[in-house]
């Protein structure tokens, strides 16, 4: 595993650990046909309007598969995002995610994340040559 893989696997695991602002569950599809489901938390940096968080990919038994963190930032009328991720095993992977959202410009990041706690929030996602939609949900 490299170094990057530690780091991204460290870096989740103490933002889950951390006390985070808001936290949820995500599903995914992939153009492909693909189902994906896990966990994501939040944190927000008030000075920047953007946030951090970590997410994990679990099988069907509620093992974790993959792990790692995710960062955004909000242009005028879309939030664009990255995020990383290791598995248990030796691969890494990443890849970018956007959202658009009937919110106000002026909407913070974190008033997307707060929107999941009363309504499926979507967005679309990208890693190299796989692409798909996904959907949060956000819970206190």
């Amino acid at each position: 595993m490299s170094v990057a893989g530690v780091l991204a696997m460290v870096v989740g695991s103490a933002i889950l650990a951390s006390g985070a602002d808001l936290r949820g569950t995500w599903s995914a599809s992939s153009n492909s046909g693909q189902r994906l489901a896990g966990t994501w938390t939040a944190e927000a940096h008030q000075e920047s309007g953007g946030a951090i968080g970590a997410w994990a990919l679990y099988d069907a038994a509620g093992k974790i598969l993959m792990q790692g963190g995710w960062s955004a930032s909000k242009s005028l009328k879309a939030w664009n995002g990255a995020w990383r991720a290791t598995t248990g095993r030796s691969g890494e992977y990443s890849g970018t995610w956007t959202v658009q959202t009937p919110l106000t410009p002026e909407a913070r990041l974190m008033d997307m994340l707060e929107s999941a706690l009363r309504a499926v929030v979507t967005g679309t996602w990208k890693a190299g040559a796989n692409a798909g939609s996904w959907s949060i949900r956000a819970f206190p």
